[in-house]
């Protein structure tokens, strides 16, 4: 699942990077809950189950980064 890229509204003040962050968050949270519907349906060490929360590991990294750079700012 790639980002989600949304056109934002220019006068609702968000800057690129907020947005970032917000498609960021949103992402994470589809993919949150497509990872409990699937392990729900075909179990913990389903292959498919492994691989969706390695990547859903790679974008909480990602947005840890960008929340990490936004206070040592």
């Amino acid at each position: 699942m790639d980002l989600i890229k949304r056109k934002g509204d220019p006068s609702s003040g968000l800057t690129d990077d907020n947005r970032n962050k917000e498609d960021l968050s949103e992402t994470i949270e589809e993919m949150r809950e497509k990872l409990v519907k699937l392990v729900q349906e075909k179990g913990i060490s389903d292959s498919e189950v492994v691989v969706l929360s390695q990547r859903l590991d790679e974008y909480l990294v990602q947005f840890q980064i960008r929340m990490s750079e936004k206070f040592s700012k």
